[in-house]
């Protein structure tokens, strides 16, 4: 393995747990959270209810979430604001 793949590999295992970033879903009343981007609906989040983006789509579209209430999935990015 070259040292190079190496350093990748490291920089992604070392990436601080405090990445994820909190937001808040307010650009609608309902927004639907699926498996997937595109997948089957595995719950719903309401105006004012506050989540932990853990990571975003390469075209940034879809955000993975996490709730306080253990709700995990993916969420379009246009409806969370700060």
């Amino acid at each position: 393995m070259s040292t190079l793949a190496v350093l990748a590999a490291f920089a992604v295992l070392a990436a601080p747990a405090s990445a994820a970033t909190g937001a808040k879903v307010c650009r609608t009343r309902v927004a639907v959270v699926v498996e997937s981007p595109g997948g089957f609906a595995v719950g719903y989040l309401y105006r004012g209810d506050r989540v932990r983006v853990l990571r975003r789509s390469a075209d940034r579209r879809w955000a993975r979430i996490n709730t306080s209430r253990e709700l995990r999935g993916w969420i379009r990015s246009s409806k969370l604001c700060r």
